[in-house]
């Protein structure tokens, strides 16, 4: 089973138009609303590859049962831990010229200790054994700094493998608690060793570190640039074609679920890496927060490159 961890998930309102012209009225040209937060796009990206996760987090307010009609909708399984609070809504601006992405990120809500404890208790509840567990975004006020460490302790602790996607302290407190894997992109990884990481195989090495200190496998997402995969005994880069990006949003998530499902599918890493690489890029070819679609990650799986980083320290 896999299963994925938002605290703080979203509901998306993506809003089209031509151009954004500043203190005047701009006709809109389109808008949806999408079940937004990283864990939840993991959740989402694997129902589209026709595997089954299962969506924990927080949950509330009206906001919170739109966002669960809305992955009802698609066949994603939830598990949510109820709150009083109102689930936060992120607005999307997409212009058309020039193609731009303006995101409003809301800070979400104020968690409480009770309902902190009453999500422990949903994991406690769960059978973990073997499960594969997506722990990934931000953290909502309220909960304990230390809430991936204490997430990631507590699934591995009952069997399963964690994937931590964070940034920030975030990041830093869950690589206390050795994830099974980790998944920055290239900025969060350059912010976590506290070092410009210009060459591959200063991208390499910095994420051989991490693998040492207990971390089986890193994941570095570069964009056009590829996905970078290192563990024991492998330093490669997937590199995936060009294409003409429509929204970069999920993208990252979407390589997390191509991994995940290819890891728990029996798949080489070679394999999983070209598929994460594969599904990212097909999550670039849809319009707002659609994500991959199963038929473009096939068409781009036999064109993704595999190469092995020379000169990166083992």
């Amino acid at each position: 089973m896999i299963y994925t961890v938002t605290l703080n998930p979203a509901l998306d309102h993506f809003i089209e138009v031509d151009g954004l012209v500043v203190d005047d009225a701009n006709r809109v040209k389109g808008e949806c609303l999408y079940a937004g937060g990283k864990g939840i796009d993991v959740s989402r990206a694997l129902r589209h590859l026709g595997g089954d996760s299962m969506a924990l987090g927080f949950i509330g307010g009206h906001n919170g049962r739109t966002m669960v009609d809305l992955l009802k909708a698609e066949g994603v399984t939830c598990y949510f831990t109820p709150i009083t609070r109102e689930t936060r809504r992120d607005i999307v601006v997409c212009t058309g010229k020039p193609r731009t992405q303006t995101m409003l990120n809301a800070p979400g809500p104020v968690v409480t200790p009770v309902e902190w404890h009453a999500f422990l208790t949903h994991l406690r509840l769960l059978d973990l054994r073997e499960a594969y567990v997506v722990v990934s975004g931000s953290l909502p006020r309220g909960v304990p700094a230390d809430a991936y460490y204490q997430i990631i302790t507590l699934v591995q602790k009952l069997g399963a493998r964690a994937v931590l996607d964070a940034d920030g302290p975030c990041l830093r407190e869950g690589l206390k608690a050795k994830p099974f894997a980790i998944k920055p992109n290239l900025s969060e990884l350059r912010r976590a060793v506290r070092k410009s990481l210009r060459t591959d195989a200063e991208i390499v090495a910095a994420a051989a570190t991490l693998n040492r200190s207990g971390v089986e496998i890193v994941l570095v997402s570069c964009g056009r640039r590829g996905l970078f995969v290192v563990s024991d005994g492998a330093r490669i880069r997937a590199v995936p074609p060009t294409v003409k990006v429509r929204s970069t949003v999920g993208a990252g998530d979407s390589a997390v679920a191509g991994f995940v499902f290819g890891h728990a599918g029996g798949k080489s890493l070679e394999e999983c890496a070209r598929f994460a690489a594969a599904t990212g890029t097909a999550a670039t070819l849809a319009p707002g927060n659609q994500l991959c679609a199963l038929k473009d990650t096939l068409r781009l799986v036999p064109r993704i490159k595999i190469h092995v980083v020379k000169g990166a320290s083992r």
